[in-house]
C-alpha cells in the first residue's frame, strides 16, 4: 500500500473493471477511465477529508495519479498502433533497419505519438500549424498580455479550512485560475475592453519557481488597432497609480508589479546578471510614449516624487 496514511483501512483503488453506477449508461461507456476517478476522488465534498488535508502528501498523490493515468494513456496508444496509419512510416522503419544492420545494431519499436495526445510532437505542430493560418488569415497579432495567478486572491483564500495554505491545495488554485482566465477572456472577447477582437491564441505555462500563468495574443479589427502614442497610454501604464485617487490599484501594482529591489541595493536577485539587470531596469524617465522599430515601445514614465513601499522607495523608474 503506497499511502497509509491516506487510506489506513486499504480500500480499493481504480480497476481496468470499474463500472460507473448510473443505470442510463450506454453499453458502450460502462467502465471507469482513470481520469474519471480521480477527478471523483479530487473533487470536494461535504465533511472532513483526509485527503485534502494532508499538506503535500496530497500534492504527490496528485503528481502519481497524473503519471498514472498519462501511463494508461500511452499504453493504450501503444496497443492501438494500427489505427494511425503506420504504414506511412514504413520507408522510415526500412531506411532505419538498414541502416542499423550496417552498424551491427538493432531497431527499436516506432511508436508513434497522435495530435490528440497533448505534447506530443503532432500535438505540437497541429498547434502551430492552427496559430500560423490564424495570423494568415487575420494578420499579425497587436496585444500580448500575460495574466499570471495570485495565490493570495480572496476566492483562494477563503476556501482554505484550518491551517491550509494556498500550496496545499493545487486543486484549488487550478480552479480559480481557470474561473478567472475564462472571465478575462469573455471581458475581451464579448465586452471588447479593448476594441473588437478577431482572433485569440492563449497557452498555459507552468514554471518550477512560480505559478502558473497565461499568455495571451490579441488580434484586433482595423478599427481598434494602436496605430498612436495615444493608443498605447489607452491600454498600457508603466507608471505608479496615484494613491490618492485610486488606494487599491496602487496597492496591487506595488505589491505585484514592482521590480527588485535589484541592482546595488540587492546584487543577489535573480535578475542580476554580470553586475548589470538582465530587464534593463531602472529604466529612464520619459514625458511621453515613443514608438520603437522592433515593436517594443519605450512607455511614458514621468519624473514624479518616490513613493516609500515598505523599507525601499520606488519611482516610475
Amino acid at each position: 500500500m503506497t499511502y497509509p496514511l491516506l487510506f489506513p483501512r486499504g480500500e480499493c483503488s481504480w480497476n481496468t473493471g470499474m463500472k460507473h453506477v448510473e443505470e442510463r449508461r450506454t453499453a458502450k461507456y460502462t467502465r471507469v477511465t482513470q481520469l474519471q476517478y480521480y477527478a471523483y476522488r479530487l473533487s470536494q465534498r461535504n465533511g472532513f477529508s483526509i485527503l485534502h488535508n494532508s499538506g503535500k502528501l496530497f500534492q504527490q498523490y496528485i503528481v502519481d495519479a497524473y503519471v498514472k493515468t498519462e501511463g494508461s494513456r500511452l499504453h493504450f496508444l501503444r496497443q492501438n498502433q494500427e489505427d494511425f496509419r503506420i504504414e506511412l512510416y514504413r520507408g522510415l522503419l526500412d531506411a532505419l533497419e538498414c541502416r542499423a544492420h550496417n552498424e551491427n545494431m538493432r531497431t527499436g519499436k516506432l511508436i508513434i505519438l497522435p495530435s490528440s495526445f497533448q505534447g506530443s510532437p503532432h500535438h505540437l505542430q497541429q498547434n502551430y500549424r492552427d496559430a500560423m493560418a490564424m495570423v494568415r488569415k487575420f494578420g499579425k497579432p497587436d496585444l500580448f498580455m500575460t495574466f499570471t495567478c495570485n495565490p493570495s486572491w480572496s476566492e483562494i483564500l477563503n476556501s482554505m479550512e484550518g491551517v491550509q495554505r494556498p500550496e496545499d491545495r493545487p486543486d484549488i488554485i487550478v480552479f480559480v485560475f481557470n474561473m478567472k482566465l475564462k472571465e478575462l477572456l469573455e471581458d475581451i472577447c464579448k465586452h471588447g475592453i479593448f476594441g473588437t477582437v478577431l482572433a485569440y491564441i492563449y497557452v498555459i505555462e507552468f514554471q518550477k519557481r512560480g505559478l502558473h500563468h497565461a499568455h495571451i495574443l490579441l488580434t484586433l479589427d482595423s478599427k481598434s488597432k494602436i496605430r498612436t502614442e495615444d493608443d498605447i497610454d489607452k491600454f498600457v501604464s508603466a507608471e505608479l497609480p496615484d494613491p490618492c485617487t485610486d488606494l487599491r490599484l496602487f496597492q496591487i501594482v506595488t505589491k505585484c508589479m514592482a521590480h527588485g529591489p535589484c541592482g546595488t541595493i540587492n546584487i543577489n536577485s535573480p535578475c542580476m546578471r554580470d553586475g548589470q539587470c538582465c530587464k534593463r531596469f531602472p529604466k529612464q524617465f520619459k514625458d511621453d510614449t515613443e514608438e520603437n522599430v522592433n515593436g517594443y515601445p519605450f512607455y511614458r514614465r514621468r519624473a514624479t516624487e518616490p513613493v516609500q513601499v515598505g523599507k525601499y522607495s520606488i519611482d516610475n523608474r
